[in-house]
């Protein structure tokens, strides 16, 4: 039977690690495989660069953890935790 990516475990596809934007460690790198969320707020996403495919590295938090700072194409891009949340990537 085959099963939506949605019920497949965290742990692996096809021997890769997935996982969401704001589960990132310091300096950790991923790389973006879908923006879930309303439509409004996945476009913001991919206006600023979040397009599947694209390197993402987690550069800091402040100090309440929100917002998260990510490096990516060149520039630093703050996103709420709930924004980052909706971003899952491959590790």
């Amino acid at each position: 039977m085959i099963r939506p990516i949605q019920d497949i475990p965290q742990e692996a596809v096809l021997g890769e690690i997935l996982s969401t934007l704001d589960q990132l460690e310091p300096f950790q790198e991923g790389v973006v495989t879908g923006i879930d969320g309303e439509q409004t707020s996945r476009r913001r996403l991919l206006e600023a660069g979040f397009v599947i495919g694209s390197r993402v590295r987690f550069l800091m938090a402040t100090p309440f953890r929100d917002p998260l700072v990510y490096s990516l194409r060149g520039t630093s891009i703050a996103l709420r935790k709930n924004e980052a949340r909706s971003v899952r990537i491959r590790l």
